[in-house]
């Protein structure tokens, strides 16, 4: 990869699609504040419901699941599929 903004083969759009292809996971970024401008980036099917628990303390990862759940950008399907279905698709031989 060169070092100007011309020298690599990735454009603006190729970087979008890339973001848009990743999975994202709720760990401590449950709140309206990292959820909005994830959803920029993806779209609801791609998030995954995650703690940092036990290395974040149980008030944090309480706080953080009632965020996620008052969180009134997902439709009641789409928070199912954070909490469990999106994972499920994604592994599973885990379900």
């Amino acid at each position: 990869m060169g070092r100007g903004p011309d020298d690599a083969d990735i454009d603006p759009a190729h970087v979008a699609e890339v973001l848009r292809g990743l999975y994202y996971e709720t760990a401590l970024a449950g709140s309206r504040n990292s959820l909005l401008p994830t959803l920029e980036v993806t779209s609801p099917d791609h998030i995954l419901f995650g703690t940092d628990w036990p290395a974040t303390p149980e008030p944090m990862v309480v706080r953080n699941i009632e965020n996620l759940t008052g969180f009134d950008g997902f439709t009641g399907d789409q928070l199912r599929g954070v909490e469990r279905e999106n994972a499920l698709r994604l592994f599973p031989r885990f379900a």
